[in-house]
């Protein structure tokens, strides 16, 4: 969890405009297989908070809906910065948004966990725009 809390917290500004786009717009998107609409959504969502291009959709995204109820969007992701890449999901319906990690690739070998979690949040530090 303290990985995820880490990430989110890092893509804090580009979850909230993710949230706030239409839904309708991202779910034709995503039942119409655009992925150039998806990877433009993203990359306008992430540019002022994000350097350019460390932000990447992973092709697959999925929604889930019961009668009565918002969809579930959830979007795979990858984050590739030069000393890790982190794969994941955006996941959001109409109450929240939330990121769960799949996977971290590291170029560096493995250290403490001490050292692994600075090694991250180093890493999304560098990540983000300076403010």
């Amino acid at each position: 969890m303290v990985y995820e809390r880490a990430l989110a917290e890092c893509l804090r500004h580009f979850l909230s405009e993710l949230f706030y786009t239409n839904a309708g717009v991202v779910i034709g998107y995503v039942h119409a297989n655009q992925d150039s609409n998806l990877n433009d959504l993203i990359a306008s969502s992430a540019e002022l908070s994000l350097r350019p291009g460390l932000l990447r959709y992973g092709q697959n995204a999925a929604i889930s809906s019961d009668w009565g109820q918002p969809p579930e969007v959830s979007l795979d992701m990858e984050l590739a910065h030069p000393a890790l890449k982190v794969y994941f999901r955006v996941e959001f319906d109409g109450k929240g948004v939330g990121v769960a990690i799949e996977g971290i690739v590291s170029t560096e070998p493995l250290g403490t966990d001490d050292e692994n979690l600075q090694r991250f949040q180093d890493a999304l530090a560098d990540c983000r725009l300076p403010a």
